[in-house]
Order: C-alpha cells, then structure tokens, then sequence
C-alpha cells in the first residue's frame, strides 16, 4: 500500500482566492469560536489565540494596557475576513472597523471602536490588536505609517508587522527589516526582533542565505533576559543548524528553549495566557522538527502538548494528525483529522483532505470519498483533492 502523502497546496493568484471564497461562504461549515466574528466572548470553542486576542481587546477598552504582558503569536490578519466569509456575511468584509455590521458586534467591540476614535492610549497594542482584526489601514495609521520613514524604537514591532501584512514583496520587507537591525541607534530588543523576523523567515523557506547569516549574528549580540523572549531567541537560531543538517546542534538549542519556557514561573492569569502563547509555537517546532527528521513517534508526543494547550485550535489538529499519519496510525489520524474538521472555516478543507487520506489508508473508500468530497466543498482549488476525487471532483 502507498504511504507517500499527498501535498495540500491550494492553488495561488486572484482567482483561486475568489473562487475558494465563493465555495467557502457556501460550504456551511463556519468557524465555531465567537471571538474572531465580532469579538465574541470566548467559548468552549475557542483557542487560545482567540482567548489572547479578546483579552487585548478589554485590555484596549479599559485603558488598561500597561497590565498586559508580551504576547508572542499573531493570528493571520484574513482570520476576521475569512470567518465572515465563512459565515455568509460579505457585509463584514470591509476596511473599516466601524462599519462592521451591527448585529455580528459586540458591545467589546465597539468600545475599541470608541478608543480607536478617541485617544488610543498605547498605541503599540491597539495597532497589535488592530492587525489581530485584520484592520491594516488602521493599525498604520494608530502608528503615524501612513508613509513608512524609519522605525520608532517602541513601536518598531509592530511597523514592522504592519509593513509584513500590507506590502505585497516579502523580500523588500526582510531587507527593510535586516536595515534596521543594522541601526545602533535602536535599542536592543527592536534590533532583534527585526533580525528574528529576518531569521525565522529564511529558516522556513529553507534558504541558508547571507541574509540568515546577518540576522543570526544580530539575535545573538541583542540577545533577551527574560525567560520566555529568550525562549522565542533558542527557537529561531535553531534554524541555522537545521539548514545545514546538524541535527545535534538543532536540538541543543531547542532544549534551551524548552528550558527557558520551563523556567518561565507565571504568576497571574494573564501571565499564564502569556506563558500558553509562548509555549505553543515551542512544542509545535519540537513536533515538526522530530518529523523532519525521521521520528514521527516521537512528533505525536510532542503533539500532546499542543492538544494540552490548545484544544480548539486548528493548527493543534493539524499538526497531530500529520505525525500520526506519518507514524502510520491511521485510525488515531482520523479522530485527530475530525478534531481540526469540527473547528469550521478554512482550515476544515485541509483537515478534511487528510482525514480522507488517513480512511483510505484504513480501507474505507466510501468515507474516504466522502471527506474528499468536503474538503473540496470548501476549498475547490487543491489539485491533490481533485486527484484524489478523480475526473469529477463535484
């Protein structure tokens, strides 16, 4: 039997998008969380990350932003337009916040709404916040980047997210920000996180280049003290040793990190949502990284961290089921797979593709076709779904 697993790659350009908006809007099968369609109160149905972005949202609200601590992992800004989509309400798709439609908004909502028009207080976490929503135009101009001139040394992080999300050339942003890591004249923690965004960035694409090089070496000279930013800092240099295959070394500086989150003693609610934010992305790097490099046991127990986390996030699921299928237990991929499928939205396409995969597998062609035929109901510009479905994929 054929264990080679397929590649879900949606094809790219406008009219791909279009038509996997079109088919998603009437697909029925939404995104269950309250939080991203209107700053719902958060459920049991909500992630973490959603938990995060309404916990900044009354933290905005109130005026009370000096409490927050640092967050560490920022939600696509097309989550708010793709729920929308996803829900059937093309009114909500719009640049403006506050022409969102009445009755998908929260009161929560519209009091950012008032602080956004008012005095916006710190304006680092609403513009945060802002791109968190999916609201670009304004995260740059709570920022003053109407016309971008340089980076602010507090606000450079999130210039440089507004820069990432609104310009369409990643190249001409890595180098924008590799410039000013460069800048003495910025203080320390902006300098690395511009060269950790410089570094992460060429680590995904696999690319050992110069610019990997330049930025690495910047990490280590602006290096954090704080446990878990330092945990972000091991995280990311990972990456030099992997592209080069130094297994060992990869590991060595992932155990650090794991260290410096075990380290990382949260006292308050809030710093336990910290701690939780921070601590996703290390256990699904530690997941991936067993996966490439050939130990998918071992990937579904690191899995198990993510499941621990964050239940109700579709990356958990995603990522779980990966191992299993790759550690060739199907039956557990497909309970995983319905895991990421009932979350809703997008992402179901995705989840559903693989749950086919995993039935297959398990000799149940029928079920099989019928996830197939789901995912394809969601997304239809997958070409390995189509394969799978054959010549008639509808």
């Amino acid at each position: 039997m054929d264990r080679a697993v397929p590649r879900y790659a949606p094809d790219p350009g406008p009219r791909a998008l279009a038509r996997r908006l079109a088919a998603l809007a009437a697909a029925g099968v939404p995104v269950r969380c309250r939080v991203w369609p209107g700053l719902g109160d958060p459920d049991a149905h909500s992630s973490r990350l959603a938990e995060v972005t309404h916990t900044i949202a009354r933290h905005v609200a109130d005026g009370t932003t000096a409490a927050l601590p640092r967050f560490n992992t920022n939600p696509y800004p097309a989550t708010r337009v793709l729920t929308a989509v996803g829900h059937g309400r093309v009114d909500a798709l719009g640049p403006d916040m506050a022409a969102f439609p009445a009755d998908l908004a929260s009161p929560l909502w519209w009091r950012v709404v008032d602080r956004l028009r008012a005095d916006p207080g710190d304006r680092g976490v609403l513009a945060d916040l802002l791109l968190r929503l999916g609201y670009q135009r304004h995260a740059a101009e709570v920022l003053g980047m109407t016309r971008f001139t340089g980076f602010h040394p507090d606000l450079a992080v999130r210039q440089l997210a507004v820069l990432h999300w609104s310009r369409p050339s990643s190249a001409e942003v890595e180098d924008i920000a590799l410039a000013g890591a460069r800048q003495d004249d910025l203080p320390a923690p902006a300098r690395h996180a511009l060269a950790l965004f410089v570094l992460v960035r060429n680590g995904r694409r696999g690319a050992e280049t110069p610019a990997l090089h330049e930025a690495a070496a910047i990490v280590e000279r602006t290096a954090p003290d704080e446990p878990l930013p330092r945990q972000a800092h091991y995280r990311a240099l990972a990456f030099v040793p992997f592209l080069r295959g130094d297994v060992p070394g990869t590991w060595d500086l992932l155990d650090r990190a794991a260290a410096c989150q075990h380290a990382a003693r949260p006292g308050t609610p809030l710093d336990r949502l910290a701690w939780d934010d921070y601590a996703f992305p290390l256990h699904e790097t530690i997941a991936r990284t067993h996966l490439r490099t050939g130990h998918p046991d071992r990937a579904v127990a690191a899995t198990g961290e993510l499941v621990a986390l964050s239940p109700n996030d579709h990356r958990t699921w995603a990522i779980r089921g990966d191992a299993l299928l790759a550690a060739d237990r199907p039956d557990e991929a497909v309970d995983a797979f319905t895991s990421g499928v009932a979350l809703g939205g997008l992402p179901a396409a995705r989840a559903a593709f693989y749950r086919g995969v995993a039935l297959a597998r398990l000799g149940r062609a029928e079920e099989a076709t019928a996830s197939y035929r789901l995912s394809w109901r969601i997304d239809p510009t997958v070409p390995a779904v189509a394969a799978a479905l054959g010549a008639s994929p509808r």
